[in-house]
């Protein structure tokens, strides 16, 4: 099976009273969770939609969608959050830096972070293209490093407030870097990995230059995905102290009255409640837990990170010995009769040691789901055939198939959308900017892939801490002398 996190049941909530409660699966909410309880915060921590969980589906447990990042050390903000956490050793070492390939019908070719190898490899494919090739892959890497100095000096991104978005105009102008874009042509392969690491549908330029070059500068996988990542961070919540309920456990909806937020979970009449609630979900889910006559706030805002597309994954179990010789862990397919002419490729380690999974990701238009499954099994057909232009040996193999579109449940129940692609405005900031940290319910924070969908990882990153940051403030203004209850 693919690899998954060691899943852990969470424990039941201690008090009836926090700090603050997080609900949602996304990984922001659970680095949030971690970061309260190490800074002496009492937290509750809700997952409602399982995101940290692998789903099941009969035997076996798969991956909800590929997860890749850049190296540990070129996403400062999540380096600077595992020191805090004391995590960076242990997070480091479930970090493998894989290289990419990338698959034509005509020619296959690695680009290896290996000096030596690069460049015969890129001869061998590339012939008298491989060394202006070369060159423009490095001017994508270095690309990222213009927008640094911008995001050291820690900017409240997105600004909130007239007197915010004052100050944030005013800094940008020293920061020419950030209008820098990637110099890949609009047609490369290897530009079309982009939706796979940003939550955006149309990436502006930051987002191309910054995610885009940091993710090529040496592409990681984490042992388990994203999901063995979030038991990593939960699992660290806990020993700090902080409720974190199992992967199924839900909200059965937000109680907002007076100076407080609370939750209601499925499992009784119980009300827990905090001085603020921190949304790691995306903003539609969280309007339906609202209350109803106070979902209107939502109206004005809910338009502004709207999604039409979305990254689907297909896991196929197959052999071991029916993948073509020489496919690496991870690799870019040319595929141009699919939605954004791509399918990104992983392969994990399967059920047994003769067996892996295959994982193939493609963008879809969400409202292919309104077909159910027929439609889906469609999209799933087209999706083997374009693989078959390239390893066409491999289909007959295969012994058992799934998706999360039809074999999640979380998904299926439109709990969730695992990698949603989404449309910001016009006016975005820096065309990575969604939503505000501050909801438009006063108790309520944001801190999910919604605030900055074009920086990818990092920005799921940012926003936990940004969120983190205002609830800290929050409580020292609303409270600077009660003293903590442990009841």
């Amino acid at each position: 099976m693919a690899p998954s996190a060691v899943v852990r049941r969470g424990t039941a909530p201690g008090r009836h009273v926090y700090d603050v409660i997080v609900i949602g699966g996304q990984l922001s909410g659970v680095l949030a969770t971690a970061l309260f309880a190490k800074r002496g915060l009492q937290v509750l921590h809700v997952p409602h939609d399982a995101l940290g969980e692998p789903y099941a589906h009969g035997e076996f447990k798969f991956a909800h969608a590929p997860f890749l990042v850049p190296p540990l050390k070129s996403v400062p903000a999540f380096d600077e959050a595992l020191q805090e956490l004391g995590l960076g050793p242990v997070v480091g070492r479930a970090m493998q830096s894989v290289p990419l390939q990338l698959l034509e019908q005509d020619r296959w070719f690695e680009l290896s972070h290996d000096e030596k190898r690069r460049g015969p490899e890129l001869s061998r494919a590339l012939g008298a293209d491989a060394e202006a090739f070369d060159e423009l892959v490095r001017k994508a890497q270095a690309a990222a490093d213009a927008s640094d100095s911008f995001f050291q000096a820690k900017p409240d991104l997105p600004p909130e407030g007239f007197f915010g978005r004052w100050k944030f105009k005013r800094q940008l102008s020293r920061y020419p870097g950030l209008e820098l874009d990637t110099p890949l042509p609009k047609d490369a392969l290897l530009r079309r990995l982009l939706p796979f690491v940003a939550n955006v549908e149309a990436p502006g330029p930051l987002t191309r230059a910054r995610v885009l070059g940091r993710t090529l500068a040496g592409p990681v996988l984490y042992q388990g995905g994203r999901e063995g990542l979030w038991h990593q961070l939960a699992e660290r919540a806990r020993e700090l102290g902080a409720d974190v309920l199992a992967g199924d456990e839900a909200v059965e909806r937000i109680v907002l009255e007076g100076s407080t937020a609370g939750v209601r979970l499925g499992r009784g009449d119980t009300t827990y409640r905090a001085g603020f609630l921190v949304a790691a979900m995306d903003l539609d889910v969280l309007t339906g837990l609202i209350p109803e006559k106070q979902r209107k706030a939502a109206a004005k805002v809910a338009p502004t990170v709207a999604a039409q597309k979305a990254c689907v994954t297909f896991n196929v179990v197959l052999p071991e010995r029916a993948l073509p010789r020489g496919l690496g862990a991870l690799a870019l397919v040319d595929a141009p009769s699919l939605d954004g002419g791509v399918v990104l490729v992983q392969v994990l380690a399967g059920p047994t040691a003769e067996q892996r999974v295959l994982s193939a990701t493609v963008q879809a238009p969400i409202a292919l789901r309104v077909g159910g499954e027929p439609a889906i099994r469609a999209l799933a057909t087209q999706v083997h055939a374009a693989l078959a232009r390239v390893m066409p040996f491999t289909r007959p193999h295969v012994t058992f198939e799934s998706t999360p579109w039809i074999d999640s449940i979380q998904v299926v129940d439109n709990r969730v959308e695992v990698h949603p692609l989404f449309q910001l405005p016009p006016q975005s900031w820096l065309g990575v900017a969604g939503l505000v940290t501050h909801s438009p319910w006063k108790r309520v924070m944001i801190a999910s892939r919604q605030v900055l969908p074009g920086l990818g990882f990092e920005g799921e990153v940012l926003a936990a801490q940004r969120a983190a940051r205002l609830v800290e403030t929050g409580l020292k203004k609303n409270d600077p002398l009660k003293k903590r209850t442990t009841a």
